[in-house]
């Protein structure tokens, strides 16, 4: 048996830790060769061995991601009601078994799967003083992904295979997905097998609790809702010209400059909810088209932005897009003296439909290669719709990169949503009692998989996003018609972590391992009343 640390005193705790480096000493970096279906596979197996899913084993399901170039799967394990209780009252249990590569761990890259190693080593880093008071509490454990999110698989694991031992008057889904930390292929897989399971069943999916940490805070957290993220998409074109002839032409990286100064950090472009200011948008991405050098300006230039959204709609975005744009390139204009060019701001889908008529043929003969980064395939085949359009700058072709991120927000409407904030308050109550402060926020700033339990906004707006994703369906999408059958309120209620994604990542013992496992199934059971 695996050494447990002495601050861990409960049965189930010891078993999660336990469980938890198994986890974690399987590598599945998102997008590596094999390292999720390795997990996906362990979990799988795990679960297989609970008697019920030994007795019912077509409750315990490998769910194929559609088209996934890597052979991906998520685990889905419906674990029934008892039969004299007959119940479709369900609560689903998510997180992701993916975490980030190692590469920022430096020197202790070689022990980062190894909590009990690395840990060991990481005090011979320069530490801050708040991480290094972590360490020598004892009361954390450092690792990769013992924090996002390995600890929390294991939480529900365990949970699971207690309920499975136990009456039940609710059946209880688990549900583990690959590709959280990059296009959330598994979650976006996996929401038809829920729309279907809801269907086929006639489930009453009354909440998804995904046992995310709470980060950085160093208490207990509960989160009501979960942020959402669209990514605002421009290609510049301005026109070629030898250097030797500057004024003949004009450079794109200049229209995608003075456009970066407009939006980057920009407070008018950060969203404001419950309290809550969430971070302006972020350029992920600024360069020009071309792979090689050359004493010619750069026709072309492409930016991406990282850009939370609570309340914000693709058809909003849009617009502030399009002037946002559009004031750019008169910008741009102005600074070279080219005032009496025309400045034309065109969509995605417009470029499409005319790149459609003037070749269809063309344009879908030769696709980007699928194992190409998603974003620089979009980039790659709007660049070409627009040489089979035959459109020329000075222009900006605005669209969305993916992924999309619907929000999700508790509005306290309806009894579902309702009950998930009475049982945050039961469970407030009871961790007041054993000294523990449970901070009740609205929103959860980090992307989770939950923006995917269903999209509480218009039709018309799905359908606009998909009209100016360049390569909607042909490598990303979003089952859009499943997505829009189901509606479940969820809530982030995990362990406590922090630093993750860093070298520093690490999990909080005391509250993680010997408190929540009652607290949640307290609040589970609270949900249910």
């Amino acid at each position: 048996m695996s050494f447990i640390p002495p601050i861990i005193t409960c049965d189930i705790g010891k078993r999660v830790y336990s469980l938890m480096l198994e986890l974690v000493a399987i590598p599945s970096i998102t997008g590596s060769d094999g390292g999720e279906e390795a997990c996906a596979r362990f979990v799988f197996e795990r679960l297989s061995k609970i008697e019920y899913f030994r007795r019912n084993p077509d409750d315990l399901r490998l769910i194929e991601l559609k088209n996934d170039p890597l052979g991906r799967h998520s685990v889905g394990a419906l674990l029934r009601a008892s039969p004299s209780k007959n119940s479709k009252k369900t609560v689903i249990l998510m997180g992701h078994s993916d975490v980030v590569d190692i590469d920022v761990c430096g020197p202790l890259r070689a022990w980062a799967f190894d909590p009990g190693e690395y840990t060991a080593r990481v005090g011979g880093l320069n530490l801050p003083e708040d991480v290094r008071a972590d360490l020598e509490s004892g009361n954390y454990v450092f690792g990769r992904g013992v924090s996002d999110m390995k600890t929390g698989i294991a939480l529900a694991m365990c949970l699971l295979e207690d309920y499975a031992a136990e009456e039940r008057d609710f059946n209880i889904l688990l549900l583990v997905v690959p590709d959280e930390e990059a296009d959330s292929a598994g979650m976006r897989g996996s929401v038809s097998f829920l729309a279907n399971l809801q269907e086929r069943e006639k489930l009453d999916l009354v909440a998804c609790i995904c046992v995310e940490p709470s980060f950085d805070s160093g208490s207990p957290a509960v989160y009501f809702g979960s942020i959402g993220k669209i990514m605002p998409l421009y290609l510049c074109v301005g026109r070629e010209s030898h250097v030797g002839s500057y004024y003949e032409g004009l450079n794109s990286t200049l229209i995608a400059s003075y456009l970066n100064i407009s939006l980057e950090g920009g407070r008018d472009t950060a969203e404001t909810f419950g309290g809550q200011t969430f971070p302006p948008q972020c350029c992920l991405r600024m360069r020009d088209t071309r792979d090689r050098y050359a004493v010619t300006m750069p026709e072309r230039s492409v930016l991406y932005y990282n850009c939370l959204i609570v309340e914000k709609t693709p058809a909003s975005i849009l617009e502030e897009m399009k002037a946002k744009a559009m004031s750019a390139l008169k910008a741009a204009l102005s600074h070279v003296g080219h005032e009496g060019l025309e400045p034309r701001v065109l969509t995605v889908k417009e470029i499409i439909d005319k790149a459609s008529r003037a070749g269809r043929e063309e344009l879908f003969s030769a696709l980007p290669r699928p194992k190409m980064d998603e974003r620089e395939r979009n980039i790659e085949f709007i660049s070409r719709a627009l040489d089979i359009a035959g459109e020329k700058g000075p222009l900006v072709v605005v669209g969305f990169a993916p992924p999309f991120y619907p929000p999700r927000v508790n509005r306290n409407a309806g009894v579902h949503e309702q009950a998930v904030r009475r049982a945050a308050s039961v469970i407030s109550y009871n961790l007041k009692i054993k000294g523990f402060d449970l901070k009740e926020t609205e929103i959860f700033q980090g992307i989770t998989d939950q923006s995917f339990t269903g999209f509480q906004g218009e039709a018309v707006e799905l359908d606009l996003l998909k009209e100016n994703i360049p390569l909607w369906g042909l490598g990303y999408d979003l089952p859009l018609e499943e997505l829009r059958k189901i509606d479940i309120p969820c809530v982030v209620l995990g362990h406590i972590g922090k630093d993750a994604h860093k070298i520093t990542e690490r999990v909080e013992l005391n509250y993680s391992f010997n408190v929540l496992p009652f607290a949640l199934k307290d609040f589970i059971a609270s949900l249910l009343k």
